[in-house]
C-alpha cells in the first residue's frame, strides 16, 4: 500500500518547539526594534528604546553575521528539514514501504500556503494603506513597495524566483517561497540522498558557490535569501536527522561551544570574498548539532516540559509560522 508517512507516526518533540519560539520571538523582537522607528518621548519611552538597542547590539556580536541571514532563519530551515525528513528516515528500509508523494504535497500545501496567503494578503494591505495614506515615512515607503508583477509572483508562490528584491508589504515571505521550492523538489532530494548524503552535500555546497560567482549578475540580496544558499540549511537539518536515527549520533556541549567560538573568531576576521557564507555555515552546524543535543536534553530533563517558561515558549512555538509570517505587515501597519 503506497503511502506518506503519517505525521501521528512523528514525535512531538517539545524542546523543538521550544527552539522555535525562542527563534520565531527573536525575529520579531528584531524587526520591531528596527521598523518601529518613533521618536521616543519621556523617561519611559527612551529607557525602552535604548535597552531595545543595547539587547540588539550585543544579539549582533554574539549571532548575527554581519551581513549575511539572521540566525533564527537558518535554524527555522534546519529544523525543517529535520522534521520534515524524520518520518520519511524512519520509513527508510522497512519492508514494502513505499512513498506516496501526492498524499505528501497536499499536507505541504494545506500547512503552508493558507498561512503564506494570509501573510501576502496582509503585506499588500500596507501597500494599499501607504497609496491611500502616504506618510512620507522612508521605512515605510521603502517596504511598501510593490508592482503588478512582483504582487502576481508572491500570490503565486513563486517569489523566491524573482530575479530582483520583492518587498510588497511582507518581503519575508521570500524565505517561504524557498521552503515551498524545496518541498516540491523534496522527492528528488530524497533520490539523490539514498545512500549518496556526499552527493547531496556536495550539490548544495556547490550552489552555495554558485550563488558566489553570480554576485555581479544578480542582485546579492536576492542571492542571500535564495534557495542556492538556503537549501545548505535544509539538508543539515535532513542530514541530522539521518545521522541520529541511523548511526545514534549525540552532540557534547563542548561541541556546540567549540563551534560558537569559531564563529565568534570569523566575527573578529577581516572581511574577504565567502566570509558570510562560511559564518552561516557554522551558524548552520550550531543549529544542526543544537537539535541533536536537545533531544537528548529532553530526555534528562523531562521535569521541565511543564515549566511556566517552557510551556510559554512551547506555544511561541507552535505559532512560530503564522508569527513569522504576519509580523511584517502587522508592525507596518501599527507603524
Amino acid at each position: 500500500m503506497t503511502s506518506e508517512p503519517s505525521a501521528t507516526q512523528q514525535p512531538r518533540y517539545w524542546s523543538l518547539d521550544i527552539l522555535r519560539g525562542l527563534c520565531a520571538l527573536s525575529v520579531f523582537l528584531n524587526h520591531w526594534a528596527m521598523w518601529s522607528n518613533f521618536t521616543p518621548v519621556g523617561e519611559g519611552q527612551r529607557a525602552i528604546h535604548q535597552g531595545l538597542e543595547q539587547v540588539y547590539f550585543v544579539f549582533m556580536h554574539l549571532a548575527l553575521p554581519t551581513g549575511g541571514l539572521h540566525p533564527a532563519v537558518i535554524c527555522f530551515f534546519v529544523l525543517s528539514g529535520f522534521l520534515v525528513h524524520a518520518p520519511f528516515e524512519r520509513r527508510s528500509g522497512q519492508p514494502g514501504a513505499t512513498l506516496g508523494w501526492r498524499k505528501y504535497l497536499v499536507r505541504r500545501s494545506r500547512r503552508i500556503l493558507p498561512v503564506y496567503w494570509t501573510g501576502a494578503l496582509l503585506g499588500l494591505l500596507a501597500v494599499a494603506a501607504c497609496q491611500w495614506r502616504p506618510v512620507g515615512d522612508p521605512l515605510l515607503l521603502f517596504h511598501t513597495m510593490a508592482t503588478p508583477a512582483q504582487v502576481a509572483a508572491v500570490l503565486g508562490g513563486w517569489s523566491c524566483l524573482w530575479p530582483e528584491e520583492i518587498i510588497a508589504g511582507n518581503y519575508t515571505l521570500g524565505t517561504v517561497g524557498v521552503e515551498i521550492v524545496i518541498y516540491v523538489a523534496y522527492p528528488l532530494v530524497l533520490w539523490v540522498a539514498a545512500g549518496r548524503w556526499w552527493l547531496l552535500g556536495a550539490m548544495v555546497v556547490g550552489m552555495q558557490l554558485l550563488a558566489v560567482a553570480l554576485r555581479h549578475i544578480v542582485d546579492p540580496y536576492v542571492l542571500f535569501g535564495s534557495v542556492l544558499v538556503l537549501a545548505l540549511f535544509w539538508y543539515l537539518g535532513a542530514l541530522a536527522v539521518h545521522l541520529r536515527l541511523k548511526h545514534a549520533w549525540s552532540v557534547p556541549g563542548w561541541w556546540l561551544g567549540a563551534l560558537w567560538a569559531l564563529f565568534l573568531g570569523l566575527q573578529m576576521t577581516p572581511h574577504f570574498l565567502g566570509l558570510n557564507m562560511i559564518k552561516q555555515l557554522v551558524i548552520g552546524l550550531i543549529c544542526m548539532g543544537g537539535i541533536v543535543w536537545l533531544l537528548d536534553w529532553e530526555q534528562r530533563q523531562d521535569a521541565w516540559r511543564e515549566h511556566g517558561l517552557s510551556r510559554a515558549l512551547r506555544w511561541s512555538g507552535e505559532i512560530s509560522y503564522p508569527l513569522y509570517a504576519v509580523h511584517t505587515p502587522v508592525i507596518l501597519l501599527v507603524n
